[in-house]
């Protein structure tokens, strides 16, 4: 889709505007989270040179796959949020153990497990609204962290605050011209 594609009903197009005009309706905060992580997605997917692969899939086992095979899971995390705040926000980092499902398949996996090589956590880490550009990726900082990580340190832990996971061993920061990089390294056993 290119955004120009107009609705239509019974074989004509509906007054109103074509379908971009719902995507900025219903996607234009980037700090709503659910926006913000597709966005994060979005910036990791273009970072390691995948968005060509087509439009992501929803409910995946990963959310992206390198060209050299790794799995990666991203996740985002903010300070700031779309509501009202009288104190930024605790990061908080969702890693648990999952059930993959196969969306070209349908299928389940039958044991839970990290699905991921690597995790990518991409944090908007502005604390003064005044100074919130999400589009702005020095606003931005990656963490890149091995599963294998997760599976020592962590074993079983369904989240983790950002400070913790940041202070993990293995875990490795970057911007994001660097992260192409920084996920093949990182996340290579």
């Amino acid at each position: 889709m290119t955004g120009d594609e107009p609705l239509t009903a019974d074989g004509n197009n509906l007054p109103g505007g074509p379908v971009i005009d719902f995507w900025q309706w219903s996607m234009s905060s980037l700090l709503d989270n659910t926006v913000r992580g597709l966005f994060a997605e979005y910036l990791v997917a273009r970072a390691l040179g995948v968005t060509h692969a087509g439009v992501r899939v929803e409910w995946d086992a990963v959310d992206i796959v390198t060209e050299s095979g790794l799995r990666v899971e991203v996740k985002s995390v903010s300070f700031l949020q779309n509501w009202a705040q009288t104190r930024v926000s605790t990061p908080t980092v969702s890693i648990p153990e999952t059930l993959a499902w196969d969306a070209h398949t349908g299928r389940y996996e039958p044991a839970s497990r990290r699905q991921a090589d690597v995790y990518v956590v991409c944090v908007l880490d502005v604390t003064d609204v005044a100074d919130l550009d999400p589009l702005n990726l020095d606003h931005w900082r990656f963490l890149v962290v091995p599963t294998r990580v997760l599976n020592t340190e962590v074993p079983g832990q369904k989240s983790i605050v950002l400070h913790r996971l940041a202070a993990l061993p293995g875990v490795t920061e970057c911007t994001y011209t660097d992260l192409r990089d920084t996920v093949e390294t990182v996340g290579t056993p």
